[in-house]
């Protein structure tokens, strides 16, 4: 077994705390992750035998999966008392088990994809004989529903305005929206929160049940948490409950959705133990003087971890494109050096390795759409490429994109989301389909619907089948044939059925079990082998060996709509440093005079951010 890594006087100052409340200030690369593990370890082998269970709040659910593999690696039998969850997976389950009083039943659809919200918007105005805007404005309406609700807005205190034409006003159309969430027995994201909030006022029994389980509880990426997130663990912690807290300001990247670091420190209370990590483990030093360049222009400015004797120098480069097209071209010329001749040898530590698998490589912007011209490229070059998309998508037919949404159904024939994805494929592939009557959705008239077509044998199969433990078992034994739909597809469900399988006692199996399991296949990056394209906000927590970051232009990356605001501009200036401290060896920087809009062509000018990093354009 390999010896963990030595820690260092800061790192072990943290993880020997006993302070019942600490906050630690963990610059990019300063071995957070590390930190946060050997104090699990350590709470744990000082209590072997006890029951107490710690709770790890991760910002990601893969996160969450990684921190608990590499805890049972080094701890062992003791691992089963670390439970470690995004802080809405740990929300809903404790909903599932019992949020009966708050309206949340075991069954609760998940409302994750925003059409099946707007949707719910278009009900209520149907209802009353409303004409309703197009789904701009229904989106927009709905992200100020969800901003009061991350505040802890109720309806009765929201603002009493008019929304565009409507007769609705605001208090109504949001009381109204939660209404039929409730009536279609679903549940949101910011419902998770709200609701188990609620649940605690409704049966304080429940809070008890919580603060009796857990011992500590320590959440990572602290400074992207919300009012309503601090306010929940707040809660569960009160005075009798461990607190640890990792965060950056630097790195907070989610003020869009109401994450900001005074939630941590409200979180980590006035009487908190706060302390900072001192070293930057990951980046090369031409990287960090890069990125302790950018953090002087921080509101308020801040000093950035130095790195530690002997850390190799590293590249950092950059390059001006004609536009978008030639843009993607050096980016694929780069990458063409790089795994060809690995990185150039002089700019590491002797002895250390300068070839790069296509893993090691990532390509970040600011938007998914900015990289649609990089892909392209790769793709022309035959590149394996990982794109980041949610488990649906990874599902390549139609066939078994039905099976998935057939399978919700079966648990709960009134998953109106899962109906709805029957239909988006049905209408594409079938002449004619117009969708099952709502009224009257049913499974066995959706086989009427489809027979004679090629999606048959798949509807006919779940039609017919069960899901309990017994009846599961027959469901993937059918799959597993080949009958239904075969290749990656078949492979990939194979694969997650073997993982539920691993993790669940027989008895314990059902549909609900399992369609608990793939939501939570659906919030993790997907490991797929190739070169990585990624968003800057996919990219938090990640690391590559080299990065490119790409359509460093003004009004792209800062974003147009900051260009106004200070305080959006420094948002959108995080955002730019999270991207560059993902390198940890080489770093390219590259902006086009032309970039490609949804709009067209159009002149560009480089991004502040270049000059603030002392990039000369």
């Amino acid at each position: 077994m390999v010896a963990p890594p030595r820690l260092t006087p800061d790192q072990q100052a943290v993880v020997s705390s006993t302070a019942r409340e600490c906050l630690v200030i963990a610059p990019a690369g300063s071995g957070k992750t590390e930190v946060l593990i050997r104090r699990i370890e350590r709470l744990l082998n000082e209590s072997r035998g006890q029951s107490f269970r710690l709770l790890a709040v991760t910002f990601t659910v893969k996160a969450a999966d990684e921190l608990k593999t590499r805890v049972a690696r080094s701890i062992g039998e003791e691992a089963w008392r670390v439970d470690a969850d995004t802080i809405h997976g740990f929300a809903f389950e404790w909903l599932q088990r019992a949020g009966r009083a708050v309206g949340v039943a075991p069954d609760a659809v998940v409302y994750a994809d925003q059409r099946d919200r707007v949707d719910l918007l278009r009900r209520i105005l149907d209802s009353v004989g409303e004409s309703y805007p197009d789904q701009r404005v229904l989106t927009d309406i709905l992200n100020r529903i969800d901003s009061m609700r991350t505040d802890l807005v109720s309806p009765d205190e929201a603002p009493d305005e008019t929304i565009g034409q409507l007769s609705f006003r605001l208090p109504e159309i949001y009381g109204a929206y939660l209404t039929a969430l409730d009536d279609a027995g679903g549940i949101d994201f910011a419902g998770m929160l709200t609701k188990l909030l609620e649940l605690f006022e409704l049966d304080p029994s429940v809070l008890r049940r919580i603060r009796r389980t857990y011992g500590q509880v320590l959440v990572d990426e602290g400074q992207d948490l919300t009012r309503a997130q601090a306010t929940l663990l707040r809660t569960i912690v009160a005075d009798s409950v461990e607190l640890f807290v990792v965060a950056d300001d630097r790195q907070s990247i989610n003020g869009w959705a109401g994450g900001d670091m005074r939630w941590a420190e409200k979180l980590a209370g006035p009487n908190r133990h706060q302390f900072e990590l001192q070293h930057n483990f990951r980046c090369a030093t031409e990287i960090l003087t890069l990125a302790r360049t950018v953090a002087i222009h921080f509101n308020p400015p801040r000093s950035d971890a130095s790195t530690p004797p002997g850390t190799p120098t590293g590249s950092v480069y950059s390059d001006e494109a004609e536009d978008s097209a030639e843009e993607a071209r050096i980016v694929g010329d780069w990458i063409d050096d790089l795994t060809h001749n690995g990185i150039d040898p002089s700019t590491l530590v002797p002895g250390e390795w300068n070839q790069l698998d296509p893993e090691d490589i990532a390509v970040i912007a600011r938007t998914r759409y900015a990289l649609d011209d990089v892909q392209r490229v790769l793709e022309e070059r035959n590149y394996a490429l990982s794109i980041q998309v949610d488990a649906e998508s990874l599902l390549g037919t139609t066939e078994a994109r039905l099976f998935h949404a057939l399978l919700e159904v079966g648990v709960n024939d009134q998953n109106q989301p899962a109906w709805r994805r029957i239909d988006d494929e049905l209408v594409n592939v079938l002449d004619g389909y117009s969708g099952v009557n709502e009224r009257h959705r049913t499974l066995a008239r959706l086989r009427e619907a489809v027979s004679g077509t090629p999606v048959l044998p798949v509807v006919d199969f779940m039609s017919r089948s069960r899901f309990d433990a017994e009846g599961l078992e027959r469901v993937w034994n059918g799959i597993a044939t080949g009958k239904y739909f075969s290749g990656p597809d078949l492979e990939r469900l194979l694969g997650w059925w073997s993982e539920y399988r691993a993790s669940t006692r027989s008895p314990e199996r059902s549909g609900l079990g399992l369609l608990r399991f793939l939501l939570r296949v659906q919030q993790t990056r997907p490991d797929q082998p190739g070169i990585r394209l990624l968003t800057t906000h996919r990219s938090k927590g990640l690391e590559f060996r080299a990065v490119a970051v790409v359509g460093l232009t003004q009004g792209s990356f800062p974003d147009y709509r900051s260009l106004d605001s200070d305080e959006a501009i420094d948002s959108e200036r995080r955002a730019f440093y999270v991207s560059v401290t993902r390198a940890s060896r080489e770093l390219l920087l590259t902006w086009p005079r032309r970039r490609r809009t949804r709009y067209g062509e159009r002149n560009a000018e480089p991004s502040q951010f270049l000059q603030e990093a002392g990039v000369q354009v």
